[in-house]
């Protein structure tokens, strides 16, 4: 047999639309089972595939059935893919990883994959094949692969935790102790915690300005999507806070939080920014309390890294 037509994650025209679940579809089933739609959104979508948002069906009946958020994804046999794909020795491969985890996109040729698991050869087969099991989105606009949603950046924490990669490991196994200390206001726990994450990251992300410290801050507060959706850049007040962290309906006890990144300035200094231009006042409908957070990197010193939290809290009056 022979003329057989391929349909992938990269190439599915016409039948894109029976890839997964619609948005459409999505919430229709939302407003039918009464679930949250933000925090189906967050967790399962992500997949844009000839310019429609797809949702891994799977999980969101998972989702539906069991009326509760989770990686259900985790628990099937292509979990063991992930660990595979991403500590093979290919150059620049744990950096794109890095990045990705980070939020940020990198560029893949795909077009050297020749669709055989067992048959790579280079950091773009492993990334192209991880895209076909749909542990990367692709954007074919910009020819780049990214961590799609929140279920697979919790598969790739838990493949992340059990490989090889140590230091990594061991940051991302304190994102839940970072998030916990900042809402408890432990100010010295908060700045401990991300020292480390810029220890074990500062070899891949150049840690010399605001920027840097932002995706830092986006690595060790990995599983925060779980319950907020994390704006960057949030227009609020008289400007754009840095982090802004929007609780949804799964957040139970975790208020809302404003975060202001400061270089070789204070911590104090962003505390004062967040009050005087009022940051705090468009989160003032998500919770009953807003931690305010500064957060300064201050490059002085002989070992030039020295980080300082100040966390205060505000209440709606």
């Amino acid at each position: 047999l022979n003329n057989f037509r391929e349909y992938t994650m990269l190439d599915s025209y016409p039948i894109t639309p029976y890839y997964g679940f619609t948005e459409e579809e999505v919430k229709q089933l939302c407003q039918k089972y009464d679930m949250d739609f933000d925090s189906i959104k967050a967790w399962y979508n992500g997949y844009l595939i000839n310019g429609l948002h797809m949702y891994n069906p799977n999980s969101v009946s998972e989702a539906i059935d069991r009326h509760a958020f989770a990686s259900y994804w985790r628990n099937t046999s292509s979990f063991s893919s992930i660990n595979t794909f991403i500590t093979m020795n290919y150059a620049g491969l744990k950096d794109d990883i890095m990045t990705m985890l980070a939020g940020g996109k990198v560029m893949v040729d795909t077009r050297s994959f020749q669709n055989d698991l067992s048959d790579i050869h280079s950091k773009d087969d492993a990334l192209t094949a991880l895209i076909h099991l749909g542990y990367l989105g692709y954007d074919a606009d910009r020819k780049s692969a990214y961590i799609p949603n929140y279920e697979v950046a919790e598969a790739f924490q838990m493949a992340l935790k059990t490989g090889t990669w140590d230091e990594i490991s061991k940051a991302i196994s304190r994102c839940d102790e970072l998030l916990m200390a900042t809402i408890d206001g432990d100010e010295t726990k908060v700045a401990e915690i991300i020292e480390q994450a810029h220890d074990t990251y500062t070899s891949v992300l150049k840690y010399n300005d605001e920027n840097s410290l932002s995706c830092v801050l986006t690595m060790a507060y990995f599983t925060a999507p779980g319950y907020y959706n994390i704006v960057r850049e949030m227009p609020a007040g008289k400007g754009f806070a840095d982090f802004a962290f929007i609780p949804r309906l799964n957040a139970g006890f975790r208020p809302a939080i404003i975060v202001e990144l400061k270089y070789n300035q204070s911590a104090e200094t962003a505390i004062k920014q967040i009050k005087e231009k009022k940051y705090h006042g468009a989160l003032s409908g998500y919770s009953d309390k807003i931690l305010l957070v500064g957060i300064n990197y201050n490059a002085d010193g002989s070992d030039k890294k020295y980080h300082t939290c100040v966390i205060e809290e505000w209440r709606n009056s």
